[in-house]
Order: C-alpha cells, then structure tokens, then sequence
C-alpha cells in the first residue's frame, strides 16, 4: 500500500511539472480552437511558473506563428522564441518538450526534436522565411516602411542571415537614412561579401560626401562581384555605368574607356549594354561641354595656354559625342522594333550636329591662337 501511494506521489509530481494555466491554454486551444482563451492562461501560465519555458515556446508556436491562427504576429511569435530561450537558459539544463517530434531536415533524413532549444533552432528558419517573404511582398506594394518593420522582426529569427540586412540597407537608401543604410550594407558584407547592390549603394553613399576615390573603390567592388556572380547583363551594365561615371571623374579616362569596350565584347548583341553606355557618354558629353562652354565666354580675353586647354576640353567633348552616337547607332541596328530603331537613330542625327558645332568653336579657338602668336 505503500509503495502504490508512493508511486502515486511521484505521478501527480510529474502531471505537476507544467502548471494548470499552461494545461488550460493547450486544451483551450488544440481541443477548442479558442485562441483567446488559449493566449490569455499561456500568459497567466508564465506569471505563476516563470521557470516553466513550455508557455512562451507555445505562445510563439501555436498562437503567434501558426498559420491558422487569427493572432498571426512575427514580431510577437520572436519575441516569445526569446522569452522562451532565455527561461531555458535558467537553469543551465535544455528543457524537454512536451513529447518528442520528428521532422525531416533538408538533405532528406529525419531528425527527432527532444528540446525547447531544439525546436526554436529548428522551427526559427521557416518563421523566417515566412516573414521575410511577406517583406518583399510589402515591397512589390509599395510599402517599403512597413517592410522595413517586417524586415527588422525578421532579424530576430535569423540574425545571422546575411539577406535581412541587405533588405534593410536597399530600403533605408530608398528611404533616405542613408545612416542606417550604411550600417545594415556593413552588416551584410561581413556575413558574405557577394551583394553588389550594396557596394553600389556604399559608392552612391560616397558620391554623395564628394569622396571620389572610395566611390571608385566600391563600385569596383560591385562591378567585380557582379561578373563573379554571373549577374545579368543588364545588372553588368548598371554597375558598369556607375564606375565608367566615376573613373571619368577620377581622371581615368583610358580605364573608363576600356571597360566599356571590354563589356561590349563580352555580349557584343545586347542592345541594353549599348544604350547604356550611349547614354554615359551623352551624360559626359554634356557634362563636359557645360563646363568647356563657360570658358568660351571669355573666350577673347583667354591667354594662349587657356586657350590650348580649352581646345582639348571640346575635343574631348567631340570623342564623347561620336562613342554615344557609335552605340546608338549600334541600337538603332540590333533593335527589332521600327518605332524605337527611329528614335535612335534620330538621337545619332542630333549628336552628329552636336559634333559639327563643336568643331567650330574649335576653328574659333585655333583662329585665336593664330592671332595670339
């Protein structure tokens, strides 16, 4: 008799392991699909046993992470994942769940989930995921600040997942903090360097401050990373565009002007590649006779090394002007469409003008430096 009491302690010891709240919330839900009631006595659950990490566990599980749940909450469902660990920690011992639950891993086998550790580990990446995809969702939207709060939540789940800094850097440039684009770009890169984006976006970051030299250093970076990445053509061009613009501006031209010959050989028929580039060189060609024209005003008044200067400025401008014309021409053949095979044509037509303007003022020059001498 005994003995039976005995083993009748030890049973009701162990039902008491978890407290009544807790029973409470799992009947109210698994048995009733009541998630009010089920969130409310989880809660309770943890203030009565706060040593107890099975409440928060089930809180981030059942009620916040669930797919049928009505209280559907990725900030809630991470916030009670850390809850949950940081209980567990307590005691220095891996809480156990309720009973042990196999599933299958990536690579095909199973694997038998014992703990709350495990679980959280286990469960953490496809919460995820979830979450991070309806963070792009929001972005195809239209609502980037919404995303950026999803992205944030996204985080907590994975917080060594290069991908959630990377949204996070794209969207705060977008959004003008360029602060905090900075760091979450910085965040990313040291997890895995692969992102061309977001070099791009920290040589965008660096024209802004006017420091050429390390926008040069990170669109290079973008650039390469890009071909190592076997990116698009279109993607090759873009980051192409952005270190041909700043070597311009670095004074190198010959290296600008070989990458760009270099990427038109590597996919001699895009007509993306051309009309990119057509349009570098017009932006260079405008940018460098707006500044070529302010000289001329003073054109009489201008010494005879002014002068030599200034003719090399617009005969720069006429190399410029006849690469742009070059490549549209190129679009004009290789496009299938009429209407746009037109269009291009007609902007080689204006640059052509553009080119017989230039070498008059020319002649102008070099007729005052006949008169110079």
């Amino acid at each position: 008799m005994k003995k039976f009491i005995y083993l009748l302690v030890i049973f009701l010891f162990a039902c008491s392991t978890s407290s009544v709240e807790y029973r409470t919330a799992t009947t109210a839900l698994r048995n009733d699909m009541d998630f009010n009631k089920a969130e409310e006595f989880a809660k309770k659950a943890l203030e009565v046993a706060p040593e107890d990490a099975l409440p928060a566990y089930f809180l981030a599980m059942e009620v916040y992470a669930s797919p049928t749940s009505p209280k559907k909450d990725y900030e809630q469902a991470a916030y009670y994942f850390q809850q949950a660990i940081k209980i567990d920690e307590l005691d220095g011992e891996d809480q156990k769940l309720e009973a042990p639950k196999f599933v299958q891993l990536n690579d095909g086998s199973t694997k038998e989930l014992k703990t709350i550790k495990e679980a959280i580990e286990y469960y953490s990446y496809s919460i995820w995921a979830e979450a991070f995809n309806q963070g792009i969702a929001l972005i195809s939207e239209g609502k980037n600040t919404e995303a950026v709060t999803l992205f944030l939540v996204a985080v907590q789940f994975q917080p060594n997942e290069p991908k959630n800094y990377n949204a996070l850097s794209t969207l705060y440039y977008e959004l003008e903090d360029y602060e905090k684009a900075a760091i979450n770009a910085d965040k990313a890169l040291n997890i895995d360097s692969s992102f061309s984006a977001l070099w791009s976006i920290k040589g965008s970051m660096a024209i802004d401050k006017n420091d050429t030299m390390l926008a040069e250093e990170m669109f290079r970076k973008a650039y390469n990373t890009a071909i190592k990445n076997k990116e698009s053509a279109d993607n090759l061009s873009a980051h192409m565009s952005r270190l041909f613009d700043v070597l311009f501006k670095n004074n190198k031209k010959d290296e600008a002007l070989l990458l760009n010959e270099q990427l038109l050989e590597s996919d001699p028929e895009n007509i993306n590649l051309y009309r990119n580039a057509g349009a570098v060189y017009e932006n260079i060609l405008n940018d460098n006779l707006m500044l070529a024209n302010d000289g001329l005003i003073n054109l009489n008044t201008l010494s005879e090394m002014e002068l030599e200067t200034l003719k090399i400025q617009f005969t720069d401008c006429i190399s410029f002007a006849k690469k742009a014309r070059e490549n549209f021409l190129m679009c004009s053949e290789l496009v299938v469409d009429e209407v746009d095979s037109q269009l291009y044509y007609d902007e080689s037509k204006k640059l052509k003008s553009k080119i017989n303007d230039i070498k008059q003022i020319i002649r102008k020059i070099n007729k005052r430096l006949d008169e110079s001498e």
